[in-house]
């Protein structure tokens, strides 16, 4: 038997996450979320949501919802998170720290779609 080989890259197991600060959108934009990283080639298995005034300063969600991220994500075998907002790079780092996840904010993933999308477009 012999394996096909594709051009297309290998979808990665994510959770896309948020805080929700009484937005009116929030849910608009969980589901816009999901499918920008669908755009890029991941395959969503889960959200994770927490309402909240503010974010927390070292990591964004608070300990309780980080460690549910963490069950969830091994759960699920994701190997990364999306967050629905723009991070500090101590978020970011704090965030991969402690879940043992790859980290990626909303701004980051819309800049890699931009990125594979331009490479594509030179390659053809």
């Amino acid at each position: 038997m012999t394996e096909q080989l594709s051009n297309e890259p290998q979808s990665e197991n994510v959770l896309v996450t948020g805080i929700s600060r009484q937005q009116p959108d929030f849910d608009y934009t969980m589901t816009e979320l999901g499918e920008l990283a669908k755009a890029d080639n991941y395959t969503v298995v889960g959200e994770v949501r927490q309402s909240l005034d503010r974010a927390a300063a070292a990591t964004y969600f608070g300990s309780g919802k980080v460690d549910e991220i963490r069950e969830l994500a091994d759960v699920k075998n994701a190997t990364t998170i999306i967050i629905n907002d723009e991070l500090s790079p101590s978020q970011l780092r704090n965030l991969e720290k402690q879940t043992k996840l790859h980290v990626i904010d909303r701004t980051q993933l819309i800049l890699d779609i931009f990125a594979d999308r331009a490479r594509s477009k030179a390659d053809q």
